[in-house]
C-alpha cells in the first residue's frame, strides 16, 4: 500500500495550505551532510593523500572491538562497503572533511536556526545570513580549516578565496531552492521537533509477533540503533486526518527516476531507507513508553500516528529543489509491514558485523568497487595482506 510520490517546485504552489506547508542514482547516505552519529569519536587518518614514501603503515589494533551502536549512516556504510565500515567504525579512522560535507553542514545549521525565529522573520535574506554566520564561525576551526588551501608549498598555505566564494554562492543557491520548495513563514504549525535524537534497543532474534524494543535478554541479542531527525512535523493527510511526518534535508541531488519501473522503485527505496529507520525507532520509543519501559532517554513524542516520510532535496539534475514523499500506509498493520522489514535488515547487518568482528580477521571485510569510496584511499596505507584486496 505504501507509495512514493515526487513534487517539483512548480507543483508546490498547488498544495493545500493545510499540508503545512546517487549522484542522482547513488544511495542517499552519500548526500546527507548534517552531523552524523558516530558511535565513538574516531581518530584522524595519518594523511589525506594516497600512500607516499616514508609514510607510517597503519597498524591494526587487536583484538577488534564491536561498535557500541549502529546509526543509519553506519548501517548504510556497511551495506555499501564493509571495508569502509571497518576503517571508520571499527578502527575509528575519520574521513577528512570535504567541501561538499561542509556545505551540507552549514546549510543544515542555517535551516535549523531559521525555525528558532518567529514566522515573519524567516525570510530568504535571513536564511542566507544565518549560513554566512555559521561559516564565518566555523571556517578557521577544525575540521574546516583545511579546506580551500592553495597548496603552494608554503608551510601554512593560504586559502583560495575565489574557490571559497564560489562554494559559498552555491550553498546560498541551495538555500534559495529550499525557499522555493517551502516558505518557512507559512509552515503551520511549527515543527513538533527539530534535531531530535531517536534511539531504541532492537533485537537480533527478531520476531514480528512481538515488540522489537527490548531491554531484556542476552546482550548479544540486543543492539542500540540511534540517529538524529532533522524535523518532525504535523501534516494534513489526504483523508483530512492529522499525522506525523519525518522531514529530512538533503543537499545532494534528488534521485533521477529515468529508468525502468523496477529500477526506479529500487532507487526510491534506497533513498528512503534512512527515514524508515527513523520511523522504526519512533515506533519503538512509543511502544516503550506505552509499556512502561525505558525509551533510552529519547524525547517525548506526540500521540499522533507517524504516516509520512519526506526527503527535501535542495538540488536535482535540473538544478532546482525537489521533494520525495513516502506513505508508510493507512493502517498500523500496513506501516508495521514496512518497518518490520527494516528491522529485519538491520538485525542482519548487526549479526554480520558481529560475525566478522568475532572472526578477528580484517581480510574478511571486503571492499566495494565504487571509485569514490574511502576504502580505496585508505587501503594502500595498510601493510599488504592485512586487509582485503582484490
Amino acid at each position: 500500500r505504501s507509495m512514493v510520490t515526487t513534487r517539483s517546485m512548480a507543483a508546490k504552489a498547488a498544495l493545500n495550505e493545510s499540508e503545512d506547508d546517487h549522484d542522482s542514482t547513488t544511495s542517499s547516505s552519500s548526500s546527507h551532510t548534517k552531523a552524523e552519529v558516530v558511535e565513538e569519536e574516531p581518530l584522524d587518518s595519518t594523511s589525506e593523500e594516497d600512500e607516499s614514501e616514508g609514510e607510517d603503515v597503519i597498524q591494526i589494533p587487536f583484538p577488534l572491538q564491536m561498535p557500541k551502536s549502529l546509526s543509519p549512516s553506519s548501517a548504510a556504510e556497511f551495506k555499501n562497503c564493509p571495508q569502509s565500515y571497518f576503517f571508520q567504525y571499527i578502527l575509528k579512522i575519520k574521513q577528512p572533511t570535504t567541501e561538499a560535507l561542509a556545505k551540507g553542514t552549514m546549510c543544515h545549521t542555517a535551516l535549523e536556526q531559521l525555525f528558532d525565529l518567529k514566522p515573519a522573520d524567516r525570510t530568504l535574506e535571513t536564511l542566507h545570513n544565518l549560513m554566512r554566520k555559521a561559516w564565518a564561525e566555523a571556517r578557521d576551526a577544525e575540521p574546516y580549516n583545511i579546506l580551500f588551501k592553495t597548496d603552494n608549498g608554503a608551510e601554512d598555505d593560504e586559502r583560495d578565496l575565489e574557490a571559497e566564494r564560489k562554494w559559498g554562492t552555491e550553498a546560498l543557491r541551495l538555500l534559495s531552492n529550499y525557499f522555493k520548495l517551502e516558505d518557512p513563514r507559512h509552515v503551520k504549525p511549527d515543527p513538533v521537533r527539530r534535531e531530535m535524537w531517536v534511539k531504541a534497543n532492537l533485537t537480533t532474534n527478531y520476531d514480528a509477533s512481538s515488540s522489537a524494543n527490548s531491554d531484556d535478554g542476552d546482550d548479544d541479542d540486543v543492539f542500540l540503533m540511534r540517529g538524529i531527525i532533522d524535523r518532525l512535523d504535523l501534516t494534513r493527510l489526504a483523508n483530512g486526518d492529522v499525522g506525523l511526518r519525518v522531514t529530512d534535508y538533503k543537499t545532494g541531488k534528488a534521485p533521477n527516476f529515468k529508468y525502468s519501473r523496477a529500477m526506479n522503485k529500487k532507487i526510491a527505496d534506497e533513498a528512503m531507507w534512512q527515514l524508515k529507520i527513523y520511523a522504526l525507532l519512533l515506533r519503538e520509543m512509543n511502544a516503550a513508553k506505552v509499556n512502561g519501559r525505558s525509551n533510552n532517554g529519547g524525547e517525548d513524542i506526540p500521540g499522533v500516528d507517524l504516516r509520512m516520510l519526506r526527503l527535501l532535496y535542495l538540488n536535482s539534475v535540473s538544478g532546482q529543489g525537489q521533494y520525495l514523499d513516502f506513505d508508510l500506509g493507512e493502517t498500523q498493520e500496513e506501516r508495521d509491514v514496512v518497518l518490520n522489514d527494516v528491522h529485519s535488515e538491520l538485525s542482519d547487518i548487526w549479526r554480520n558485523i558481529r560475525e566478522l568482528v568475532n572472526a578477528q580477521d580484517p581480510t574478511l571485510f571486503e571492499h566495494c568497487d565504487r571509485k569514490f569510496c574511502f576504502c580505496h584511499k585508505l587501503r594502500p596505507k595498510f601493510e599488504k595482506g592485512t586487509v582485503f584486496e582484490r
